[in-house]
């Protein structure tokens, strides 16, 4: 259903629709400060909803629609159930609030364009809808289960065999993957199996837990929830690992898991073609090495949906504004592109909504090629100002694609507020690490071109098409550097080397689905730059071996070996760190809002030469400075140490430092 009108008239009407529902089976998605006018429904954030089936979903897109929510929104509703879309009249001029989001400086929210706004209108105007009534108890239509039968049988017969196992289930949402999990290890309650499942969250194994408990009052004696830590660095007995929703956890967990569990059965499962645009992530970064291993890998997979029928109108509908079953465009078999066929050209983004086709290619070589690709990401191809994109066409088809940033040239005084933590930036995502995170100020103002994106037709791989793309960006940009921050691989690494880019920093952050540390790499066009370059790449020699180490620590990034010797290579001999720089670099951290792995040497080199002090500090505090910095621990243990979540152990780190500077 499509309600349109003012937020109160839209409100009012998705009451009386819901009404008849019990309210724990109506999910309302939105604005928080509704709060008080339905009190007596469910609310909460679609994250922590997925993996439910409900009786109605109530979506407010009164500020503009958010395509990842609306993405998952629509996949937790049963065939039958109602879904009910509050909208202003119509979307072409979205409202301020969305359009601020893509906004990046120096552009206001007048400049950001309405496509993805007209396209949502088309894919609305195709939908089938019925008028808005108030809904009964729906009669939950499922599809065939005849598909989900054999899954069953198949992972029941591997889990029978003698010697492990490795099975991957790939499916779309609501194809019934965690039920078929479920439904296999009901099967063989009867074994004195210790079986494990584990899952980014505890709520996400709920449907698994519920068919394997079937018509009985518990799920199976000897199945039980375990975090993924636990099951890679525990020492807990297992005859069965099950892991739901694979695509979200790290990959190198995932590794390491089959290598700490290698006499076990192992069975994976994820969602393709969802909402996340985890999935290729899985496929593209796990599957392939899995494959190689000692045991050999079934992969069984789910196409016709269960919660509902096939061809439900909501799932065509959110395909259709959202495409999510994009895919990469379909090239003559034996035939590729000769010398002098391609062309190079910069997308007219205005003509893409008249080329619908044309649209779908690009979306759909974008979601191939990258683990990270969602909904939104199509909002900000479209409409995001500063966002440009360079294709490489052949036959009319597009067989290679980039996206890329204009950032930077920002003025002083918000580098200043930037450099202070007083101010983050929107979309300036090069600037924002050098000067809040690497303490650069001054490098804010350099003008940028940062690569968000690069991808090749998965037929037309290792022929060149990415550098010839790269190097026609080049040739039509004069910045002071062009830029690029990824989840790094040594083939990354490599490829962007070959190119002119150098490695300048490692993130202290880790990709919570790759798992791998992000890196970021330049190519200088300017003296300012090269010099910037210079002096980034000294910084790099001097704390990367203690960043890797700390890296290694936090668990949920184990760095591979071959990655570690791709990330040393070519850097230079770390110069020698005097006291006056160590100083400085730990008074910037203690007063702004970079991070303590930026400075990781001088930090210890502080806290070593000022010993004398940690007694005087709160116990929490010297827990974490001992656990962090001296021992050099990760986030995890040392929080736990603590008695603090991460985020407040790393808040708390900062003040201890403060402290220990104060003495």
């Amino acid at each position: 259903m499509v309600v349109r009108g003012s937020a109160e008239h839209t409100r009012e009407v998705a009451i009386a629709v819901v009404a008849g529902l019990c309210p724990d089976r109506v999910l309302w998605l939105g604005d928080p400060r509704e709060q008080d006018h339905v009190p007596s429904l469910s609310r909460c954030r679609v994250s922590t909803a997925l993996g439910r089936s409900l009786d109605a979903v109530v979506f407010d897109a009164h500020g503009g629609l958010d395509p990842d929510a609306f993405g998952a929104a629509h996949g937790l509703v049963w065939g039958g159930g109602g879904f009910v879309l509050r909208l202003s009249p119509p979307l072409v001029e979205p409202p301020a609030l969305a359009r601020a989001r893509l906004a990046a400086f120096p552009y206001a929210p007048a400049d950001v364009g309405t496509r993805f706004a007209r396209h949502v209108e088309r894919a609305l105007a195709r939908a089938e809808w019925v008028d808005p009534e108030p809904l009964s108890m729906p009669p939950r239509v499922v599809g065939s289960h005849d598909e989900q039968a054999r899954v069953v049988g198949r992972l029941v017969q591997a889990w029978s065999g003698t010697g492990p196992s490795r099975v991957v289930l790939l499916a779309g949402r609501g194809r019934g993957k965690s039920s078929a999990l479920g439904l296999a290890l009901a099967a063989l309650r009867e074994r004195p199996w210790r079986v494990a499942v584990t899952a980014p969250h505890p709520d996400a194994v709920a449907e698994v837990v519920r068919f394997a408990q079937g018509e009985h009052a518990s799920a199976p004696a000897g199945l039980r929830f375990v975090p993924l830590p636990e099951l890679v660095f525990g020492t807990d007995p297992y005859d069965l690992v099950v892991v739901d929703e694979a695509a979200q956890l790290p990959v190198p967990m995932l590794r390491r898991l089959t290598k700490a569990r290698a006499g076990a059965h192992i069975a994976m499962a994820t969602t393709t073609h969802g909402y996340e645009g985890t999935g290729r992530g899985f496929v593209l970064r796990l599957l392939p090495g899995l494959e190689r291993g000692p045991v050999p890998v079934q992969r069984l997979t789910l196409h016709a949906p269960i919660r509902w029928s096939a061809g439900d109108p909501l799932e065509r509908l959110a395909f259709d504004a959202l495409l999510l079953d994009a895919e990469p465009a379909a090239l003559p078999e034996g035939v590729g592109p000769r010398d002098g066929e391609l062309r190079a050209v910069a997308l007219d983004r205005d003509r893409l909504l008249d080329e619908p086709a044309t649209l779908r290619e690009l979306f759909g070589l974008l979601v191939q090629a990258h683990y990270r690709t969602t909904p939104g990401d199509l909002h900000r191809l479209l409409d995001a100002p500063n966002l440009a994109v360079h294709v490489l066409c052949w036959r009319d088809h597009i067989v290679a694609a980039t996206i890329v940033a204009e950032e930077g040239g920002l003025p002083p005084e918000r580098c200043d507020a930037m450099a202070r933590g007083a101010e983050r930036i929107l979309g300036h995502a090069l600037a924002d690490a050098l000067v809040t995170h690497l303490g650069h100020r001054a490098a804010g103002g350099l003008r940028m071109i940062r690569s968000m994106r690069i991808a090749t037709h998965p037929r037309l791989r290792r022929r060149g098409l990415a550098t010839r793309l790269v190097e026609h960006v080049h040739a039509q940009y004069t910045p002071d550097l062009f830029g690029t921050m990824f989840g790094v691989t040594p083939e990354l690494l490599a490829f962007r080397r070959r190119i002119g880019y150098r490695l300048v920093r490692l993130s202290a952050s880790r990709g919570a689905r790759a798992g791998e540390p992000s890196v970021m790499m330049l190519r200088a066009v300017s003296a300012r730059a090269r010099a910037l370059v210079e002096l980034l790449r000294a910084e790099l020699a001097r704390d990367l071996p203690r960043q890797i180490e700390l890296l290694d620590a936090d668990e949920q990034t184990l760095i591979e070996p071959a990655l570690i010797a791709a990330l040393q290579q070519g850097v230079p001999p770390p110069a020698p760190l005097s006291a006056a720089t160590s100083r400085a670099l730990v008074e910037s951290y203690a007063s702004g809002p970079r991070t303590a792995e930026s400075v990781a040497l001088a930090l210890a080199r502080f806290v070593e030469a000022h010993g004398d002090r940690l007694g005087r500090l709160p116990p929490p505090e010297r827990v974490l400075v001992e656990g962090r910095v001296v021992q050099r621990q990760g986030w995890r243990r040392v929080a736990q140490r603590a008695g603090m979540s991460v985020p407040a152990a790393m808040r708390g780190l900062r003040r201890a430092i403060r402290r220990l500077l104060d003495e």
